[in-house]
């Protein structure tokens, strides 16, 4: 296991480029990557990343409301619900985490690095959110939501591996439901040829969705993997 330093080594800017966020204050960096075994073994760590865990999560649905609202103008208050859950669950944010490599960074006891620590989903998911609170406390609002938005959100929103075929599965669900086949409209193609870009609505019933992409396939597929987030991922399809 790698052992993170919190001087100014070369570890601790690499992790700080990943995030693309450099801390003012390295002890909340520290203490965000520090899990209780590692200070129940070392009597010098001074704190670990629990009471950052319990404020990051705190942060992480403020933002994720505040972000989907934006995003989603049209979205009624439970499609909002429902995209939140998605992308706030415990799923999501190991992705993230594993994304960002963060495992090789936290700072374990022996005997929890020896059991596979730094790959468990429940530690993972406990550091991001309490690095997602350490930034906030380190530069405020405007950096945590920048933080949110690229290391946890946008990953989600525009990759979500784990969805496969959104437009097949959207189909699905729509034909399972007894609607109508969801419908795709080109809302705004802009730029130049070198450079497009296009934003599509899907409608499935009463409901609608909008993706953006480079290609019109592209932003079919960012409407649907939306309208899948919200309507089908949740209910288990």
């Amino acid at each position: 296991m790698k052992i993170f330093s919190f001087d100014k080594t070369q570890d601790e800017r690499t992790l700080e480029k990943r995030i693309e966020y450099r801390f003012r204050k390295k002890a909340l960096l520290e203490s965000a990557l520090t899990h209780p075994s590692y200070r129940y073994e070392n009597a010098a760590a001074e704190s670990d990343n629990q009471r950052l865990e319990f404020l990051g999560d705190a942060v992480l649905g403020l933002l994720a409301a505040d972000v989907l609202t934006e995003k989603n103008p049209q979205a009624n208050e439970g499609e909002l619900t429902r995209l939140k859950s998605s992308i706030t669950s415990g799923s999501a944010l190991v992705s993230a985490a594993r994304s960002l490599g963060l495992g090789e960074y936290i700072r374990f006891g022996k005997g929890e690095a020896a059991s596979g620590g730094a790959d468990r989903d429940s530690n993972l998911e406990d550091a991001l959110e309490a690095l997602l609170g350490a930034v906030w406390l380190d530069g405020g609002l405007k950096a945590a939501r920048k933080f949110f938005e690229r290391n946890i959100f946008q990953p989600l929103e525009s990759g979500a591996p784990a969805l496969g075929n959104p437009k097949g599965m959207l189909q699905e669900y729509a034909q399972k439901k007894g609607y109508a086949v969801p419908n795709y409209q080109v809302l705004e193609a802009s730029g130049p040829d070198h450079a497009r870009h296009y934003l599509v609505e899907v409608t499935v019933s009463t409901y609608a969705y909008r993706g953006e992409g480079p290609s019109r396939r592209e932003a079919e597929k960012n409407a649907a993997q939306k309208a899948v987030l919200c309507m089908v991922k949740p209910a288990g399809l």
